[in-house]
């Protein structure tokens, strides 16, 4: 299947191919700007992972980094460790930070882990974690690895079954108080987030910027639910670096944490008027209005939200994109001479398509599948 991958923001490393540094407007990349001596067409790539100097993109059965790599930019290259250890990607998920990338066999629960800071050393371990007594029967036959996600200082997984393992060793997190099977995570810079497929968010780690939206600044070893979101059913989760973006099952945002520069994309309607800026960072959710560009309020339900290291987007049910926050890289598809900051949600593209939204540290991706045609 083609895929089509329309990118505004930083490409300081050439990850996306493009000769321009900096992305300004929402762009539809290919491959062939580079002088490719390898057999990668992006256009049936699948993008699997984005970090600040680099992406990782499988096509066939390998994986390609682009980007920074060995000390060089403007690279294309196979993670050779695949053919190096027999592995396969259909086989494995991989992640990534600005250290470490970390390749996961999903079904024999083996982790190879590749160092970027020593010479692309690389360490194996195996994925064996103490369970509770009550799953331990189906940890070795009927576990597997759906999602992994990264700060630079650890990992979490979350497995078919709905647990949650934790660190960049993996150990078992205790997720029983949660209400419902845990079916996604996310995590910031260094606070964490999970979704349970009854509707709950749990959220733990460092909470000195807000982020946890625990209405204090404490740091959480294990999760604990978000209460100020307790009576609604929660269907999507976004973290930025250092604030966090939950959608309802109504179509509404709700957003908390670090503010600074607009992430958050709160205002009210008399703060438009009056052409008042918002930077006020919040401890609780936040339910998020948006307004046209004259100054309407806009009664349309959201459909997706993504988050970046200091900017927020979401997809209104019109196939509209709309983004807030810090815009230095264009990130929000904006140029960033005229727009540096954007305060509150701003539309930034109509789409007359169906996409899926993606957000790396420094970049905003819009994928879509295209018409079938042969490789």
């Amino acid at each position: 299947m083609e895929k089509e991958f329309l990118v505004s923001g930083c490409n300081l490393f050439g990850q996306w191919f493009a000769k321009e540094p900096i992305i300004e407007t929402f762009k539809n990349i290919t491959n062939t700007y580079c002088d490719l001596s390898i057999d990668f067409n992006v256009k049936y790539a699948k993008l699997v992972c984005m970090c600040w100097s680099y992406n990782i993109f499988q096509w066939k059965d390998d994986f390609f980094v682009t980007g920074a790599w060995a000390g060089k930019e403007n690279v294309i290259t196979k993670i050779d460790i695949i053919k190096e250890y027999g592995l396969s990607a259909s086989e494995l998920t991989v992640v990534g930070n600005d250290y470490n990338i970390v390749l996961l066999d999903i079904k024999k629960l083996k982790i190879w882990i590749l160092c970027l800071k020593e010479k692309l050393q690389v360490t194996f371990l195996d994925l064996i974690c103490e369970y509770p007594i009550t799953q331990q029967i189906k940890q070795q036959s009927d576990i597997g690895i759906v999602k992994a996600v990264a700060t630079n200082t650890s990992f979490l997984y979350l497995t078919n079954m709905g647990s949650v393992l934790f660190g960049m060793k993996p150990s078992y997190l205790d997720t029983s108080h949660c209400i419902g099977k845990v079916c996604d995570i996310a995590c910031g810079y260094n606070h964490y987030m999970l979704l349970t497929d009854a509707g709950h968010l749990y959220s733990w780690g460092c909470g000195q910027r807000l982020q946890l939206g625990h209405g204090d600044i404490e740091y959480l070893e294990t999760p604990k639910e978000v209460h100020a979101l307790a009576g609604l059913k929660i269907i999507k989760i976004a973290a930025g670096g250092f604030h966090s973006l939950a959608l309802s099952e109504c179509g509404d945002l709700y957003a908390w944490g670090w503010n600074d520069i607009g992430q958050l994309g709160v205002i009210t309607g008399d703060e438009l008027a009056h052409n008042c800026n918002n930077s006020t960072s919040y401890s609780l959710p936040k339910l998020v209005d948006i307004y046209d560009e004259k100054g309407i309020l806009v009664e349309l339900n959201i459909v997706d939200i993504a988050a970046g290291s200091r900017h927020s987007v979401i997809m209104l049910e019109d196939t509209s994109v709309w983004a807030s926050g810090y815009n230095k890289y264009g990130q929000l598809g904006l140029s960033p001479e005229k727009f540096p900051t954007v305060k509150c949600f701003k539309k930034i593209l109509n789409c007359d398509f169906d996409f899926k939204l993606m957000c790396g540290t420094w970049s905003t991706v819009l994928t879509r599948n295209s018409i079938s045609s042969d490789t």
